[in-house]
């Protein structure tokens, strides 16, 4: 006997049973709707996660904008160790104080032009003031430095500043610039200028080398004191060879929002020991009646 058994149909059986009963243009209605569900599904997922990437991409570069500069200062002077200018009173031994000095950029962009690795700096002697850009950076870079050193260096104002780069421009050289600076030394030459070496006055148990904080002079956080071996520089009529000289070594932290005061009469200790009231500007040609072989000129630090 043959049987003939019926079995339920399944939801899946019922779906392609009613599927078979649709028209041709029917089943194609339905199979452009699911693409275009698809489609829609898709780009929209793409659309969020190249949003999701733009935003982490800008999130690690954001966009540079003004100037931000860190890294070291060298700094050496004729004053004898410690330079009383950096104590809010006036130079010494002598009645001048001419300072060699350098900024090393450890890390730094002016808007959006890197300035990683890159020096500035200046000699302010007798007769007037040679600064110094690294001659490695690019054209871009030059020019933002001229306008890094008008701020940093001249302390004009940013209302001041693009007059001072075209005072400045005839005093900036370029220049091969060596900096250096350890936990007991520092060292700055510069090709065609000068150089100096000093090493750091270190604490009672050796470990340590004197810092000063706060120092009136110069705008770093912290000074540590030193004393030069070697301190040479010559340009145009002024030359100055000698040693045992006033050293300070420090970190600095600048951008375009900081102050740095009245445009070139930073004097030492203010005006009672070599500013306004005797006529002084930094770097000028005063005569003092005191001597050490390196001119006759007053000369304040910045």
């Amino acid at each position: 006997m043959n049987e003939i058994l019926a079995y339920p149909a399944s939801n899946a059986q019922k779906k392609s049973r009613r599927f078979a009963l649709l028209s041709p243009v029917e089943c194609m209605s339905l199979l452009v709707a699911a693409c275009a569900i698809g489609a829609a599904v898709l780009f929209a997922s793409s659309r969020d996660n190249f949003m999701r990437r733009g935003a982490a991409v800008a999130a690690a570069n954001p966009a540079k904008e003004g100037w931000v500069i860190r890294g070291e200062l060298s700094e050496t002077c004729t004053c004898s160790v410690p330079c009383t200018c950096n104590f809010g009173q006036g130079p010494s031994p002598h009645s001048y104080c001419h300072p060699f000095y350098s900024y090393d950029i450890r890390e730094g962009h002016y808007n959006d032009v890197a300035l990683n690795g890159l020096h500035f700096g200046a000699a302010d002697l007798q007769n007037g003031q040679t600064i110094f850009i690294d001659e490695r950076a690019d054209p871009r870079q030059r020019e933002a430095l001229k306008i890094i050193a008008a701020r940093v260096i001249e302390h004009a104002s940013p209302e001041e500043t693009n007059a001072k780069v075209k005072e400045i421009a005839g005093r900036i050289r370029y220049a091969v610039v060596k900096q250096e600076y350890g936990d007991r030394h520092n060292h700055l030459q510069v090709a065609g200028l000068g150089e100096f070496a000093a090493d750091y006055i270190m604490g009672l148990d050796d470990s340590q080398p004197l810092v000063v904080r706060n120092n009136t002079t110069w705008r770093i956080k912290d000074s540590i004191k030193a004393k030069t071996s070697v301190f040479r520089v010559k340009a145009g009529r002024d030359a100055i060879d000698t040693k045992n000289t006033n050293s300070n070594q420090g970190e600095f932290e600048y951008t375009d929002k900081t102050d740095f005061g009245k445009s070139a009469r930073w004097a030492c200790g203010g005006t009672s020991a070599c500013g306004a009231d005797k006529g002084h500007q930094h770097g000028g040609a005063v005569k003092s009646g005191a001597d050490n072989g390196v001119g006759e000129a007053e000369s304040c630090h910045r």
